[in-house]
């Protein structure tokens, strides 16, 4: 019960950065933060598919509205939430069964940067392809990438916080 209630100040602190910060921040117009996916990528190992898809498709629903994006995020979270496992087996392997989230312990920070790296490109993917729909290739390719690497900072620097608060 304690993880539950941990999980659902997580999200709740996710949400409010990024709607009252990230939201606001004018780094560029190349550069987005969407930083909320720290969410779907520190949730337990174990956590089951149907729970990704429905925590997956809250927080998407939660940062539609608070965005105004008309459901660029849910479909962008649903699909990272679906695709985690298959990542999580590919990037880490054997090393993540024994641990309680994908970070620290027995999981080499290499292999959680590549996790951490996969979902949050495949996630900026999708938001920002759906939001160009293929116009400005260039410009949605390099908002793509300049804003994973500031994401992936982030979504690092929050596991190795969290890590600490919940492990």
């Amino acid at each position: 019960m304690q993880r539950v209630i941990e999980y659902i100040l997580f999200f709740v602190t996710v949400v409010l950065l990024q709607a009252l910060l990230f939201d606001n921040l004018m780094l560029s117009g190349l550069i987005v933060p969407l930083y909320y996916v720290v969410f779907v990528v520190l949730l337990p190992v174990k956590t089951g598919r149907i729970w990704l898809l429905l925590l997956g498709t809250l927080l998407g629903a939660v940062m539609d509205i608070s965005m105004g994006t008309a459901g660029l995020n849910t479909i962008a979270t649903v699909a990272v939430a679906f695709l985690r496992p298959m990542i999580i087996n590919i990037s880490m392997g054997k090393d993540v069964v024994h641990e309680t989230i994908p970070y620290g312990g027995a999981i080499a920070p290499n292999s959680f940067l590549l996790y951490a790296a996969i979902m949050v490109l495949t996630h900026e993917l999708i938001f920002f392809g759906f939001e160009s729909l293929g116009s400005h290739i260039f410009y949605t390719l390099a908002k793509v990438v300049l804003s994973s690497l500031v994401t992936v900072v982030l979504v690092t620097l929050t596991a190795r916080l969290f890590r600490r608060i919940v492990g």
